[in-house]
This record gives C-alpha cells, sequence and structure tokens, in this order.
C-alpha cells in the first residue's frame, strides 16, 4: 500500500462490478455508503501508517476538514528527525463512466512518502542536472551510443547516493518500494533531434532506490540497448559488444503467413455474438526469454453474445479449409462450481480436435486439448504470466505446439519479421 498517493481502497470499480451491483440494487441489496456513513476510525488509521512508516512517529492530533461526506484528517510527527506529515480517513465518490454517482467508498489515504522525497527533490535535481543528456523538462537521459551507458550509470549511482541517506530512518525494503524517483532512458540519433523533442526510442525506466549495484546495472541497460539494436529500434553501431548480441532474437515477429498467404486476423464474420472479432489484435509472434521460443496467441474457444472474443484457433482452420464449432455449457442448477465450460472442435482433413476450458473470474482454471481422442500436452502462459497474451481468455503457446493445433510446419524469418506456416489443404 502506497501513501505517497494511492489508496487503501480503490475509488474506482470496474463497470462490470457496476452491472453486477445494479441487479444487486433492483433486488434491495445495496451494500454502498452514501455520503453520511462513517468513516474509518483512528484504529485504522494507524494500523494503515504502520505499514507505510517505519520510523518512530506520534500522533499530533487530528480535525474534521470536511463535513457529509466526511473526511477526517490525523496530523503525525516523526520522534527522531521532527518531520510532520497526515493521514485522512474519508469517503471517496464511486463513479461510473466518469459520472459521479451518489455512493461512496471509506479510504484512507498518507503523504508520508511524498513528505520523505521532499527532503531529497532538489539535491537529486542537481546531480540530475550534472548530466549534459538530461531533458528536465521531461525527466529524460538520452543516449546517442552504447558507449553513452557509463556516463548515465555514474548519474544514476550519485543519484542513489542522495536517496541512500534514508537508510537511517527507513530500511532497503521501503527505498526499493518507494522509489525517490524514476529515470527514463531514450535514445537519440543526435543531439538536435534530443532538444528538438520531435523522435526518440523508449530504451527504459530506472528507479532511483538508493541500492544500486553498478556492474548489475550495466549488464541490464547492455542487454536492453543490444535488444533494441536486434529488432532494429536503434541504429547498429560497431560499438556494442558482441557478448550483448550474441544468443538475441528479434523480439516481435509482425507478419503471419499460412501457405503463402499472409494471416490478417480480419474475419469479422462472427456467428456466436453480435460483435465483429476482435482476433486482429492478436497478429503477431514475439519472443519469450522465459520459455526460450517464439510464441503464439491462442484463444480458448470462450464465445458470448454479448460480447466480441477472438476466435484465432477458428481463422486457422478456416484458412486451412477445416470446420470449425464453439459452443458454452449451461451451469448444471444447485452445482457448486461457478466456473462455465466452453468446448470447441475443429477438423481438417481426417483430423478432429477437441478443446475443453474452464473458465471463470477471469482466469483459466483447465484448458484440454485432445486430437483424435488423445490427449495432447500443450503448456501454455497466461496474461498474468506474460503481458503478450493480451487478454485473459487466451493464452500464449510454443510455435511448436501451435502447429500441433493444425498439423503445421513452420520457419522464422527473423530479418523479414516473419513466420511462416505451411500445412495441407
Amino acid at each position: 500500500m502506497y501513501c505517497g498517493g494511492e489508496r487503501l481502497k480503490s475509488g474506482r470499480v470496474r463497470l462490470a462490478f457496476f452491472a453486477v451491483l445494479g441487479l444487486a440494487f433492483s433486488f434491495g441489496l445495496t451494500g454502498c455508503l452514501d455520503k453520511d456513513s462513517e468513516i474509518y476510525g483512528q484504529q485504522e488509521v494507524l494500523e494503515y501508517v504502520d505499514t507505510i512508516c517505519e520510523e518512530p512517529y506520534h500522533l499530533v492530533g487530528s480535525e474534521l476538514v470536511e463535513e457529509s461526506p466526511d473526511n477526517m484528517e490525523y496530523s503525525f510527527e516523526t520522534d527522531n528527525r521532527e518531520l510532520t506529515f497526515q493521514a485522512n480517513s474519508y469517503l471517496s465518490p464511486i463513479y461510473i463512466d466518469a459520472t459521479q454517482t451518489g455512493f461512496y467508498n471509506r479510504e484512507i489515504s498518507c503523504n508520508y512518502v511524498n513528505v520523505v522525497h521532499d527532503l531529497y527533490r532538489d539535491e537529486l535535481q542537481q546531480v540530475l542536472r550534472a548530466d549534459s543528456h538530461y531533458l528536465e523538462e521531461y525527466g529524460w537521459i538520452y543516449l546517442l551510443s552504447f558507449a553513452d551507458i557509463d556516463r548515465v550509470i555514474d548519474t544514476i549511482m550519485a543519484a542513489d547516493r542522495v536517496y541512500r541517506q534514508e537508510l537511517a530512518y527507513n530500511s532497503e525494503e521501503f527505498l526499493a518500494e518507494y522509489p525517490l524517483s524514476s529515470v527514463h532512458l531514450v535514445w537519440q540519433r543526435s543531439d538536435e533531434e534530443a532538444w528538438g523533442h520531435t523522435t526518440w526510442v523508449n530504451i527504459t525506466d530506472v528507479g532511483i532506490n538508493g541500492q544500486h549495484d553498478r556492474d548489475e546495472l550495466y549488464d541490464r541497460l547492455a542487454n536492453v540497448y543490444a535488444q533494441l539494436c536486434v529488432d532494429g529500434e536503434i541504429e547498429k553501431s560497431d560499438d556494442v559488444p558482441e557478448q550483448y548480441l550474441a544468443d538475441k532474437h528479434v523480439s516481435l515477429l509482425t507478419t503471419i503467413e499460412v501457405n503463402g498467404e499472409e494471416m490478417l486476423y480480419d474475419d469479422n464474420d462472427n456467428p456466436y455474438g453480435p460483435y465483429g472479432l476482435t482476433t486482429d489484435d492478436y497478429k503477431y509472434c514475439w519472443y519469450s526469454e522465459e520459455q526460450e521460443s517464439y510464441m503464439m496467441v491462442m484463444d480458448i474457444g470462450l464465445v458470448s453474445d454479448g460480447m466480441s472474443f477472438p476466435l484465432i484457433i477458428r481463422e486457422y482452420v478456416r484458412a486451412l479449409g477445416g470446420t470449425y464449432q464453439a459452443a458454452e455449457e449451461e451451469s448444471k442448477e444447485g452445482s457448486k462450481e461457478e466456473e462455465d465450460i466452453y468446448r470447441s472442435s475443429w477438423a481438417i482433413g481426417e483430423n478432429t480436435w477437441t478443446m475443453k476450458a474452464e473458465f471463470a473470474d477471469n482466469v483459466i482454471l483447465n484448458l484440454a486439448i485432445e486430437k483424435n481422442g488423445v490427449p495432447l500436452d500443450i503448456p501454455y502462459v497466461t496474461s498474468e504470466e506474460d503481458y503478450q497474451v493480451l487478454a485473459t481468455f487466451c493464452v500464449g503457446v510454443t510455435v511448436e505446439n501451435f502447429c500441433r493445433l493444425f498439423d503445421l510446419r513452420y520457419t522464422v524469418d527473423e530479418n523479414a519479421g516473419v513466420v511462416r506456416f505451411e500445412g495441407d489443404l
């Protein structure tokens, strides 16, 4: 829980929640608060502040600064350096589509982290301004070449020394969880382009946490820089050591071909719902360091009468001249199982595949695939494990396992950014 602007509980809830909540209202099962409801008391506030402030402190006083809805402000002071900060217990309005409702959430906020950071901001700015490539207006540092990494690290390490003074009052874990600042690194072709601020290539962000190891930070930045070179984002130059370029793969293959035809993922003929398919959001193949393989997105056969879901498998089946069908199983009345079950099947030539997916609360509970009645062991990653998957109702599988879904063969052309599949029609 972050006290420098974050809250104990979110004041905005997903729209899907309100659809359910509205249904509850219609049955008189309201659980939300109105503007006259009670806020969290002093004990809850102290418990919350304890999760943030590690140094000894004491309560100075409290004051009701707003009424209906209430906002109680508590003032604190640290024992060892007389640092003053505040925490607030209040009712925060609930919004739907940016429109305030008449309902509220109890929340607690605290500015301790911001107050601590304010102690070091001026000194941090002096360190950053000493870097000739620091763009103060944006908080960025730009690199013109691989050789600039050393200079950037000099700056980061100097900034770390500023924040490291806070270790006299807070732990390394505190500094790691609440970095003093974040410095954004970009690549520029020239000084003129950097100061003109019209084009740039994002490299990464580095948090000022007071405890970077120089060698580890160098390797991290060097690998990110080299990867951007391999991806063609940064112009390759002779100063990039081969050790950082070796064994790197192009991050994203943006063209997918099946039997020489590009897969456009644009088939909006959707028999399962009133909306067009969203399949074109997944028209790429990416390299996963964790899996040591190129990966593809596949859907789990989830369908709905009221929304559009990717039907990626269906598009490949149709491209190969096969047939595809999908259906949702109705939950059995009285069943303790709350998950939805989706079944899909497809046939290409003489072979038939079936898939059963159990899905609940945006989580895939089970995914089983068979070919001609024989189970296929196809490991997968979810959107929580790899952001490239994008949706909770999709998974990522290796290119090799993707081929097993359609009896395909594949080749990768990294220079052209293409993965080519071949299969029998």
